[in-house]
């Protein structure tokens, strides 16, 4: 029978556990005896969702496989999943980890349409990074922004990108209310064979605009990051 945990602690939580869990994998521990060392002093809403891990692992799944069985975002047991197909998901935890603390750092967001948009390019863009296929890693990111234009936006992205199209040129007839500077540096980092790494700085951006009330004029400090 499938172990289910109830659905995902606070994103404090989350970070909590990819830190411990990748420091943890990166000694060489066992991954029952890694998780029997983060339970020992982890947050109280932890407790079930590591126990569950625990059943999953001991019943022959990988980590991967026993984070996506909590119902948790698939961006987590996605990110680990690719970590392990290389044979380092601590770099992937911990990758999970400074995307989620990135997050955190614009919540409440002032401003939940950019922030949908941030949830979606950060995520995406750390994903590229690990080798994440680009339709799964759109329909990934999409996920991140439920109920939201970004999500709409992301996955009419994804169809164009299935069909060809480069992700900038796909988004900028979908979304005309991102920053022109954000297409910009998209397409940018295309041409220049650099996505991965430029969409979280776009993401960065998007999470600071988020936060307060966004202005415009701010087309140079973005373009010098």
């Amino acid at each position: 029978m499938r172990a289910k945990a109830a659905a995902a602690p606070d994103a404090a939580d989350v970070i909590w556990l990819c830190r411990r869990l990748a420091s943890a994998l990166q000694v060489d521990q066992p991954i029952l005896f890694a998780l029997d060392s983060v339970a020992e002093d982890a947050p109280a809403a932890l407790t079930k969702p590591l126990q569950c891990m625990r059943e999953s692992v001991c019943a022959g799944r990988s980590i991967s496989d026993a984070l996506r069985r909590l119902d948790w975002p698939s961006f987590i047991s996605g990110m680990v999943h690719n970590g392990e197909s290389r044979g380092d998901p601590s770099s992937s935890l911990t990758l999970i980890a400074d995307r989620l603390e990135a997050e955190q750092a614009a919540v409440p967001p002032k401003n939940r349409g950019l922030y949908a948009y941030a949830l979606g390019f950060g995520r995406l863009g750390v994903m590229l990074g690990v080798g994440v296929p680009i339709l799964t890693a759109l329909e990934t990111a999409a996920a991140a922004a439920p109920r939201s234009r970004a999500h709409d936006v992301l996955m009419a992205a994804r169809t164009a990108v299935r069909r060809g199209a480069d992700l900038s040129d796909a988004l900028e007839p979908l979304a005309p209310d991102l920053p022109e500077m954000t297409l910009d540096m998209i397409r940018d980092a295309e041409r220049e064979g650099r996505l991965a790494q430029a969409l979280p700085i776009v993401a960065d951006y998007l999470l600071d605009e988020a936060a307060r009330t966004p202005r415009r004029g701010r087309k140079q400090e973005l373009r010098d990051a």
